[in-house]
């Protein structure tokens, strides 16, 4: 494999890379493609795409598609389409996203908290609580991570209100609540469940990380409890795909013990 290859291109292409029953639209599709091989830098600036008809063929849509495609990066200032002088690649800022530190890696002082949402609530929603009991009431958060003011994440989550007094004030908007739950929540956290799967972004989720409806966003759930399974903490987080990378570090016989859970497809 040489320096430049990626590992994935083993695998090669079979067809056309987009999905026509996927339910999202093939011009949106493409204009993914296309916004990814420019801020990756697979097309660098002043690069020229081949003509609306190869790029038809390539991909296996109508032109139109591909002209809808490349209008929504030329709106959004990745691309130039000219008559005459076909379509260019325009010098571009990378995404602070994109340059943002390893998601999941250090917390750096550049991450910043945006507090959405707060409030004190006595019922755990049925997707945070799972086949857990639950305490008597909760605090209830909705937040986004920032880095360089560019949005990566946002999080909503429930901390068991008994445990979420004793956090330093205001810790909602300065601190990673999970941390400050292995601090505080004693017993109560004896075991961590987390959940990954990769979704496409809708409506809200494209509004607030700044991406396109349909891309993939990667969304963890994880959950605290104790002995007696009472769920203290339970969060829902969703994280643009593109700046997202999870390094974890497991002890063999948790493998042994649950690789086929941790690697099994299920079915949706």
């Amino acid at each position: 494999m040489t320096n430049d290859e990626k590992p994935s291109s083993r695998f090669g292409l079979s067809g056309t890379p987009l999905d026509v029953s996927s339910g999202i639209a093939l011009n949106v599709q493409l204009a993914e493609l296309f916004r990814y091989q420019v801020l990756s830098g697979q097309w660098p600036a002043g690069h020229r795409l081949d003509n609306f008809e190869v790029l038809a063929a390539r991909y296996r849509v109508a032109r139109i598609t591909v002209r809808q495609a490349v209008a929504r990066l030329v709106h959004e200032g990745l691309l130039s389409a000219q008559r005459g002088r076909g379509t260019v690649v325009l010098p571009h800022a990378a995404p602070a996203a994109l340059a943002a530190p390893r998601v999941g890696g250090t917390w750096t002082d550049e991450a910043q908290i945006r507090l959405v949402h707060k409030q004190r609530v006595t019922a755990l929603p049925d997707e945070f609580r799972g086949d857990f009991e639950v305490f008597d009431s909760y605090v209830e958060i909705a937040k986004l991570h920032t880095v360089r003011d560019a949005p990566f994440a946002m999080v909503r989550l429930f901390v068991a209100s008994e445990i979420y007094r004793h956090f330093p004030r205001r810790a909602a908007e300065t601190s990673k609540l999970l941390r400050l739950m292995f601090v505080h929540g004693g017993e109560s956290v004896s075991q961590l469940r987390q959940r990954l799967t990769v979704e496409p972004a809708d409506l809200v989720q494209a509004q607030h990380l700044h991406c396109a409806v349909g891309s993939p966003v990667a969304r963890i759930l994880r959950q605290l409890h104790g002995a007696d399974r009472r769920v203290a903490y339970s969060a829902l987080s969703w994280y643009r795909g593109e700046s997202f990378e999870m390094d974890i570090t497991l002890p063999r016989d948790l493998v042994e013990d649950s690789s086929p859970a941790l690697i099994a497809p299920r079915a949706r």
